[in-house]
């Protein structure tokens, strides 16, 4: 019998072994692709709601099917173009697989986000290597061999050449902390690189989700319930509390984040000019 005709013959375990084998292998050629590029997070979501988007991602895959962009929008109570723009950086991180208008959960993204329910820590240490392969861990390590620099500088020097708002440069340093390869002070003010003996990312566990939630963890963002029916619930009531919110420059939350990029960056401008206004001079 030939291995081909081998790997038809195993057991049902035996294929979804061969077949998670053959993902990671596809997820690492996509990771090395994606650390050519200079790509930067979405200004749109901060970190925390980028990973609320990846977790809600997750819960709503079956069977590993993509999940349509309309849907994880309503799912999380946020636009289709804000979903859509968070999720370049997220692919090229290889924490999912961005299609036409649909997303699919990779391996590492589904480990990630059930680590996330139930221990960050040990999140954050499957996100390390992640990171580490992208552009940016290289780049900051060598910014700060040096020494600790301010958490702007550090974010302005990250953004250099690259197009968008200042905001990513931010957000990219923040995603870079969550995964270990930098450390912030408690004040969020200066940015290091951690000490020597940081753990090393362990092997991606089998059994992540029949952990116990350590009950002081309350960084970043919370999914408390474990009954899952109960979330999309939460969902609902929050993004109908986000729908009746007071408009801001007369628009609503929603019809704010499904602004065009280029739209987006003007309405901003905008509401620094007001605040320029109204701040009396000193």
């Amino acid at each position: 019998m030939s291995s081909s005709d081998s790997a038809r013959a195993d057991s049902g375990t035996g294929r979804n072994t061969v077949r998670s084998g053959t993902a990671r292998h596809r997820d690492r050629r996509r990771g090395t692709a994606a650390s050519r590029r200079r790509t930067l997070p979405s200004y749109r979501a901060a970190p925390a709601k980028q990973i609320n988007i990846l977790v809600a991602l997750d819960d709503l895959a079956v069977d590993g099917d993509p999940v349509q962009r309309a849907m994880l929008a309503q799912h999380v109570g946020l636009g289709a173009a804000t979903v859509g723009d968070c999720m370049a950086f997220l692919a090229d991180v290889g924490l999912l697989e961005a299609g036409r208008g649909q997303y699919t959960i990779t391996e590492h993204g589904r480990e990630f986000a059930e680590a996330w329910r139930s221990n960050r820590t040990q999140a954050r240490l499957l996100l390390r290597p992640l990171l580490t392969a992208h552009w940016s861990a290289a780049a900051a390590i060598d910014l700060l061999a040096d020494g600790p620099l301010p958490q702007e500088e550090l974010a302005r020097l990250l953004r250099a050449g690259l197009p968008g708002v200042p905001m990513r440069g931010q957000y990219m340093v923040e995603w870079l902390d969550i995964a270990l390869i930098v450390q912030r002070d408690a004040e969020l003010l200066q940015v290091r690189l951690p000490p020597a003996d940081t753990p090393a990312p362990p092997k991606p566990p089998g059994t992540q989700g029949q952990e116990k939630r350590d009950p002081g963890q309350a960084e970043g963002p919370q999914n408390p319930s474990p009954d899952r029916d109960a979330a999309p619930q939460a969902r609902r009531t929050d993004a109908q509390r986000t729908e009746h919110a007071a408009p801001l420059l007369g628009m609503s939350r929603p019809e704010i984040q499904d602004l065009p990029d280029a739209r987006y960056s003007v309405f901003l401008e905008s509401i620094l000019q007001t605040l320029q206004a109204l701040t009396p001079d000193t």
